[in-house]
């Protein structure tokens, strides 16, 4: 077409107040086409307008945050119930309790046990070593005792087995939180659901039930004028939900330098709104036919695929500075950090022998002074 084209500075924004200033001007005859983010509905679509071919096809999709990958650390310590830990705990404490029974009072005569069996510090130390896997320095000498040694060793050994077995699976393929993949779960999460006032505007004109139910339903909302800060708070923070294309969310993750926008936002199969995207011109309008043809052989010959594989390689190198992995690796670098169970235990156990050793040198002082007190 052989005219002079004037591209007037676009509303950053998608809001009610843009959508009407443009539409004021477009009516006052400032502008002859409207290009954008506009839907081919019917409350845009009037007796004034007259729209254009949809050159581009969307939908708007409800993305959520994929599950966190849980923490080395949480992953060993519920590797078992808190049932499980309470029971094997007082399991170790009432074989101290036998031990030590069978070393002292009226038990001795009948067990006649050594003297590793008549301290109590001795009697928790067997039982914790049997506990980890680790040799006693004497074992039981009578048939009783021995048998109840042996059925504390086979306990000791199927929990170990199956906390190693575990251990292992948790090292090789890391445990997530649950995913949320429905509208309901999405109700009763913790999420905001972040919203772009204009769509209560158009939800009368859409016939999605299910939808509409689910933003009456949802209590925590949060009003999002800016959709890319909206988005980044998701893909980054990820304590909200957000409706919008997957073709912006995947140029707006490039921007970010995120190389898999997949692995860390995922949108809900069952949320999603499609339509066409238009072009707006006055009723009557001549240049209507011309667009329609040259926007037809314009999709025909692939410019918009070619268009958007440009505009994703200008985003990536926009965010070539911060480019990162999403999060989610199935592997991971093994470290001390996932041993700090271990040397938790360790340290409770290094504290508790201590606390033991004080209070018996404090008791032995005290009953050497009270002999020497006596003795003169």
């Amino acid at each position: 077409m052989n005219m002079t084209t004037i591209f007037l500075e676009p509303s950053p924004e998608m809001n009610v107040d843009s959508y009407v200033r443009v539409i004021f001007e477009f009516e006052d005859g400032f502008s002859d086409v409207i290009v954008g983010t506009i839907p081919l509905m019917p409350v845009l679509v009037t007796s004034t307008f007259d729209p254009s071919i949809p050159y581009l096809y969307v939908q708007y999709k409800l993305f959520v945050p994929n599950p966190k990958a849980i923490p080395g650390t949480e992953k060993v310590l519920t590797t078992f119930s808190l049932s499980v830990w309470l029971s094997t705990g007082l399991v170790l404490l009432l074989t101290t309790a036998v031990f030590w029974c069978a070393g002292n009072g009226p038990y001795r005569p009948l067990y006649n046990e050594t003297h590793t069996y008549q301290s109590l510090s001795y009697s928790f130390q067997n039982a914790w070593a049997v506990l980890v896997g680790v040799g006693v320095p004497q074992q039981p000498t009578t048939s009783s005792l021995r048998v109840f040694f042996f059925l504390y060793v086979c306990f000791c050994f199927t929990i170990s087995t199956v906390f190693q077995a575990f251990f292992v699976s948790y090292l090789v393929e890391p445990k997530y939180e649950k995913k949320i993949e429905t509208l309901d779960e999405l109700v009763d999460s913790d999420l905001v659901l972040g919203y772009n006032p204009l769509l209560f505007y158009l939800k009368d004109t859409v016939s999605y039930p299910e939808i509409l139910k689910f933003f009456d339903q949802k209590k925590q909302k949060e009003a999002c004028l800016n959709i890319y800060g909206c988005l980044k708070r998701m893909i980054t923070k990820r304590d909200m939900a957000f409706p919008c294309s997957p073709i912006y969310a995947a140029y707006s993750a490039r921007e970010m330098g995120i190389v898999d926008v997949g692995k860390t936002i995922s949108p809900l199969d069952q949320a999603s709104v499609s339509g066409g995207i238009v072009a707006l011109l006055k009723n009557g309008n001549p240049l209507l036919d011309r667009i329609n043809i040259l926007m037809e052989r314009y999709l025909e010959a692939g410019l918009m695929e070619m268009l958007w594989a440009e505009l994703q390689h200008r985003a990536a190198l926009i965010g070539e500075d911060r480019l990162r992995e999403a999060d989610g690796d199935t592997y991971f670098a093994f470290s001390v950090s996932h041993l700090l169970p271990a040397f938790v235990v360790l340290l409770v156990g290094t504290v508790f022998s201590l606390v033991v050793f004080i209070v018996e040198f404090i008791l032995d002082c005290l009953v050497r002074r009270k002999e020497n007190a006596f003795a003169h």
